[in-house]
């Protein structure tokens, strides 16, 4: 058994500093380290070994002081280690990234290929699965558990999603993108670290993977960054220091009462109707929103994407068509129609495997080859992300991962807007290719009012011919009571870090929470810990909300959590530490023991959060 586990390289984003004055990034003295994600995958991948002859290769493209990174892999029980390194490569986005691991991949011939989820300084979460379609080899994303089936050759995985989880197997070769929980996090000791010296570390050129430079690189990426947009701090950063609970918990629900009543006086001088007209007869230059659905029925995110993508047609004068994957159902297409959709495109997909399997990968990148669409929306969801990233690979075109935004700009082009190291910055990102690939955060789009006169004609998408491996799902497990979902509609946002104390402290605070109405959130720390389930986590590895009144309690505001609440109303926080960083991210904070201060706040705050509409 060979496992190769691809790691990146990354500065340590909660050290980058911003000059906001010279709108510059500083990154003076700021240290790396192996993405922990991906480290994640190598303490998995070493713990899978279980013959003589299996061996474990960490293999890393990026520049040569990636060698340090790579050492501690072989520290903590790589036998190998590989450096694809190559000024050729600089500039190289995700297409190009999957296309020299690919190829250094094939020359190692792995039974199994572990990837972090994403990385902590790009966020996209495409690489993995890009590389998989390059290599046709299935994979399997959000991996919490990894387990191998030696006899049947063969993994079996549990793979997140918003509602649970998913139990599936996989036959070899193939490749996972792995998540928390699939291992514990470990460091190397001295002793360790001096023992990787004497291991194998090889060094390889683009020119020992291809002839062919111009498919890497800034050259052979079909997408490019315009410009960098910091997005400095717009928080009030009011810090309440009252000893007496009651006190500040009057004054914070008073500020916040008129902070409520400033924004909605903002939101109504500054809306801007959006465009309902419609352009059914033009195809050309259409745009695909590619639906999400449960048994519930479609996902919310849908119709903000809808929603969006009806904006858009206001500039391309073109239909807005939603392609859903499952079986045609007359309920789903009538709301859809009444969304913003002028077609349906069903893809059914029940005797064909997940959404994201191999077949249906390929029937609905052979759909969008034929008919050039101007643009493919998809969700930054689990599924989404995994097969929005298969599509673009498959059909050799630029994608842009976790946007929050899209617009038009004077040329005519999609200006795909993406938050990068932890939201402190923004990225317009261009494509070279069409149709233009994006996938969006849900929570941050605004639906259009769904017309339920509208209907739309339905037409069936063609299924691939498919006889090669794929997954197979085994289990599902949907659990209700985890709150997921509810987050994205959220108008009053709980969150909870782990200045709460201990998880015997959360029944407290979600009677408190419910009191108000509030929708429960956490931080990657307290999921790690296992207080509160991963599917309400907050930040670059979990969602992005946008409640009108977010409530911060025992968080430190690290970026990877803050970038989720950006786009929050009003945000107020407690905290005992008035140093933390939550409250450079906050409208307002009180400084002190959440059990003293929270239950007043919350009486003081019913009022005010009742006439929320």
């Amino acid at each position: 058994m060979k496992i190769v586990v691809c790691v990146k390289y990354v500065p340590v984003v909660a050290r980058i500093q911003f000059d906001y004055e010279n709108k510059t990034i500083i990154r003076e003295g700021v240290p790396s380290e192996v993405n922990p994600f991906d480290m994640l995958g190598l303490v998995r991948a070493v713990e899978l070994k279980s013959a003589p002859g299996d061996q474990v290769v960490a293999l890393c493209m990026g520049p040569p002081q990636a060698r340090e990174g790579l050492l501690e892999c072989l520290a903590l029980g790589a036998d190998r280690a590989i450096l694809l390194t190559d000024r050729a490569l600089a500039g190289s986005d995700t297409l190009a990234t999957a296309r020299a691991l690919s190829l250094a991949l094939k020359n190692e011939a792995p039974d199994l290929i572990i990837c972090g989820r994403n990385s902590a300084d790009s966020e996209t979460g495409q690489v993995g699965p890009e590389t998989a379609e390059l290599m046709d080899i299935p994979h399997v994303g959000q991996v919490s558990k990894l387990d191998l089936n030696a006899v049947s050759n063969t993994i079996v995985t549990e793979r997140l999603t918003d509602e649970g989880y998913q139990v599936i197997e996989c036959p070899l070769p193939a490749l996972v993108c792995v998540t928390e929980g699939v291992a514990e996090e470990t460091f190397p000791n001295r002793e360790q670290l001096a023992e990787a010296e004497t291991k194998p570390l090889e060094e390889v050129t683009c020119a020992q993977l291809s002839p062919d430079s111009s498919q890497f690189g800034a050259e052979g990426s079909p997408t490019w960054v315009e410009e960098i947009r910091l997005v400095e701090p717009n928080r009030s950063g009011v810090i309440i220091e009252e000893e007496d609970p009651q006190v500040a918990a009057e004054q914070a629900a008073s500020l916040l009462k008129d902070r409520l009543a400033e924004l909605e006086l903002e939101d109504g001088s500054s809306q801007v109707s959006q465009s309902t007209d419609r352009y059914p007869d033009n195809r050309e230059k259409s745009i695909w929103v590619v639906a999400e659905s449960s048994p519930a029925g479609l996902a919310h995110v849908t119709l903000e994407l809808l929603g969006k993508a009806r904006e858009l047609t206001g500039f391309t004068r073109s239909e807005v068509a939603a392609i859903l994957i499952g079986p045609d159902q007359p309920d789903l297409t009538g709301q859809l129609a009444a969304y913003g959709a002028d077609r349906v495109l069903v893809l059914d997909n029940t005797a064909m495997g997940p959404v994201w399997g191999r077949q249906v990968v390929q029937s609905l990148a052979s759909a969008v080859h034929q008919a050039q669409p101007y643009a493919v929306l998809f969700a930054s969801t689990p599924d989404g992300r995994d097969l929005a990233s298969r599509v673009a690979a498959r059909l050799a075109l630029g994608l842009t991962g976790d946007a929050i935004d899209l617009e038009i700009d004077e040329e005519g082009r999609l200006v795909q807007l993406k938050p990068a190291l932890g939201g402190n910055v923004v990225a317009p990102i261009l494509s070279k290719t069409l149709p233009n690939m994006v996938t969006l955060r849900p929570g941050l789009l605004t639906p259009i009012a769904p017309d339920v006169s509208s209907q739309a004609p339905v037409e069936a998408i063609a299924a691939a011919s498919f006889d090669g491996p794929d997954v197979t799902v085994l289990e599902e497990h949907v659990q209700e009571d985890i709150g997921a979902l509810e987050l994205t509609q959220a108008q009053v946002v709980l969150g909870v870090g782990m200045g709460i104390g201990g998880p015997e402290n959360l029944p407290q605070i979600q009677k408190l929470a419910q009191s108000i109405n509030a929708s429960l959130a956490t931080t990657r720390n307290v999921t790690h810990e296992g207080w509160l389930p991963v599917q309400i986590q907050v930040g670059i590895s979990g969602r992005s909300i946008t409640p009108k009144v977010y409530l911060a309690v025992g968080i430190r505001g690290a970026f990877n959590h803050t970038v989720g609440i950006q786009k929050a109303g009003v945000i107020l926080a407690i905290n005992r530490n008035r140093r933390h960083a939550i409250f450079k991210s906050a409208d307002f904070g009180i400084v002190g023991d959440w059990n003293e201060f929270l239950p007043p706040l919350i009486e003081a705050l019913k009022p005010v959060l009742a006439e929320l509409g």
